[in-house]
């Protein structure tokens, strides 16, 4: 037993849980194929149970939190045939070990588990190799199953011109450009114009500019902008009534009302 464990760093934990987490959902699918289907709900108080129970224990020690607290529940709820006492000792050794004495292969959990590859690609066991296959051939099988997904995503060119509008025109027997215009011209249609940017500056002296109202002929409103000019100017407020009066002596006397 090593005196002193590893460290690591903030880092490769979280990548060794994620690692963790998958293979104990593996581990899961796999045992209850494998017990469930016999009617056991816990691994049996032989070499084979105590094998998959120390499995799945040291993948458990691996936790990030309460790695403790975690193995002494797999353990009581897989093996409920063992005594507390001798449960508390397993635990502690088992957390005990370094942490690599604790963690183990694909390929040695393959071997280990003796998973075929049926059963793998059954129950999707990624995180355990075969042993009835090589990484060469495990890497032919990827490499062959992605050639057929891209395959069935791939459409011909029939599929795509079905799916896609094609070219409307032709389907009723008109002209492209006629087909354009009509769809320009169309109820629905919605043209959107670039409209020119002309600044406009505010009247002189806060004139009102009233427009063409219905009914009204532009010679009735031009007298109407004048006669409203004429009032402004004749206002006592106004600053056409000081004329002799500079720019900083009106804004001084407004100051002060």
């Amino acid at each position: 037993m090593s005196s002193t464990k590893t460290k690591l760093k903030p880092g490769d934990i979280d990548a060794w849980e994620r690692v963790r987490c998958l293979r104990h959902g593996d581990f899961i699918r796999l045992f209850r194929d494998r017990y469930y289907t016999r009617g056991w709900y816990h691994f049996p108080d032989d070499s084979g149970g105590r094998d998959d129970l120390w499995l799945l224990v040291l993948n458990t020690s691996l936790a990030a939190r309460e790695p403790e607290k975690k193995m002494r529940h797999i353990i009581e709820t897989w093996a409920p045939w063992m005594p507390p006492d001798e449960r508390e000792r397993y635990a502690k050794h088992v957390w005990g070990l370094d942490f690599y004495q604790r963690l183990m292969t694909a390929r040695e959990l393959g071997e280990r588990l003796g998973v075929t590859n049926a059963e793998r690609e059954r129950l999707k066991l990624w995180q355990f190799k075969p042993i009835d296959m090589t990484d060469e051939q495990l890497a032919e099988q990827r490499r062959r199953k992605n050639n057929e997904r891209r395959k069935a995503k791939r459409r011909t060119r029939a599929e795509y011109l079905a799916s896609s509008l094609g070219k409307p025109w032709e389907a009723e027997g008109i002209a492209r450009a006629t087909w354009y215009r009509r769809r320009e011209t169309s109820p629905d249609a919605i043209i959107v114009s670039k409209a020119e940017s002309i600044p406009v500056s505010p009247p002189k002296g806060g004139r009102q500019i009233v427009g063409l109202q219905e009914g009204e002929s532009s010679e009735s409103q031009c007298n109407q902008r004048i006669e409203v000019g004429e009032l402004e100017r004749n206002a006592s407020g106004s600053s056409d009534m000081r004329p002799y009066l500079s720019h900083s002596e009106i804004e001084k006397g407004e100051s002060l009302q």
